[in-house]
């Protein structure tokens, strides 16, 4: 019979606690659809009533000063009626070529993953035979150290 040498283990086990949110992406493309003309109600309504205000406004100030000028007609400018119709009826235009939108889009993202974790441990003591035999011949009672 072979003798096997008694063992002690001691055991802790590993802990894992993993505390999560799922990720969460919020894209706002609103003031890029607002650079290409695409706004709300509200933004809408608002940049009409300006755009209003300042086409009256040129509008009025273009009648005061073709009428200004025609009420000084007796300076010697007698072909301010052909200059005033040849202003209006051929009227510049400007073109333009841009790129939009110019500004990024706005992305939050929220969510996150916290792991915290107990390494386990496992200790192992061993006996040796002549140990064991006087612990178990003797009662436990003598202390042998060899």
């Amino acid at each position: 019979m072979i003798g096997l040498t008694p063992l002690s283990i001691q055991t802790t086990y590993p802990k894992v606690q993993i505390d999560r949110q799922l990720p969460r992406v919020t894209i706002d493309q609103y003031q890029c659809f607002a650079e290409a003309g695409l706004k709300n109600a509200k933004d809408f309504t608002a940049d009409s009533v300006s755009y209003a205000y300042s086409k009256a406004a040129e509008g009025i100030d273009t009648i005061v000063s073709e009428g200004n000028a025609m009420g000084a007609i007796e300076t010697g400018n007698f072909n301010i009626i052909t200059d005033t119709a040849f202003d209006s009826g051929l009227g510049q235009k400007e073109f333009n070529v841009d790129i939009i939108p110019k500004s990024r889009p706005k992305i939050e993202v929220e969510g996150h993953l916290n792991i915290e974790y107990e390494m386990g441990k496992v200790n192992f003591y061993k006996e040796s035979m002549l140990e064991q035999k006087y612990k178990t011949t003797m009662g436990g009672l003598v202390d042998v150290k060899l």
